[in-house]
């Protein structure tokens, strides 16, 4: 029993000791969005695009216009996007996307996770600009049908960049589905 009392008394000085340091203990500060997001800074803003989409096994050609809105969003860590096609006589199904751009540091990649208004997703990866171009890719949905997709932006001036979108067939082929030319908006005072 004298050692049992013995036992608790070291403990209990043990803990008393320790609990002073666990309470001097600083807080962990608030992270800090990855310095990588700096190269997503170009897209921030609204855009207006005119191009096409191509004909698909999801439907015919057809001319598209479009606006597109980035913002940072969730404390920087993310950029969101916002793109709509108009809808017109030639386009009575225009497509809407949204979604999400970030930088993975443990990976050492971009992010992208999208969502369209005709039940597709996207979850693709890019390394960042080579030169003048920003490619992601990686697995994406559209009419219940997994496939490859590809999105490659390629900056022609500070105010203007072309897309284009790709996916992959049961082939391994990899097939244009849309080319447009976006312009950025001149930035409100």
């Amino acid at each position: 029993m004298r050692v049992s009392l013995i036992r608790v008394f070291v403990l209990g000085a043990a803990l008393s000791l320790a609990v002073p340091a666990v309470a001097e203990e600083k807080p962990m500060a608030a992270p800090k969005p990855p310095q990588e997001m700096s190269q997503l800074s170009y897209f921030l803003g609204n855009w207006t695009c005119t191009g096409k989409t191509f004909a698909t096994p999801f439907g015919p050609e057809h001319p598209t216009e479009a606006t597109v809105h980035f913002v940072h969003a969730l404390g920087g860590f993310w950029d969101a996007f916002h793109y709509d096609e108009t809808k017109t006589a030639s386009n009575p199904m225009p497509y809407s996307a949204g979604g999400f751009w970030g930088y993975d540091p443990g990976d050492k990649v971009f992010v992208e996770r999208c969502q369209d208004n005709m039940g597709g997703w996207c979850q693709t990866t890019s390394k960042g600009w080579v030169g003048d171009v920003l490619t992601f890719e990686g697995p994406g949905s559209m009419g219940g049908q997994k496939m490859g997709m590809r999105d490659i932006f390629t900056k022609k001036s500070a105010t203007e960049v072309v897309h284009a979108g790709e996916m992959q067939g049961p082939d391994g082929k990899w097939m244009r589905t849309d080319e447009e030319t976006c312009k950025k908006a001149a930035a409100k005072k």
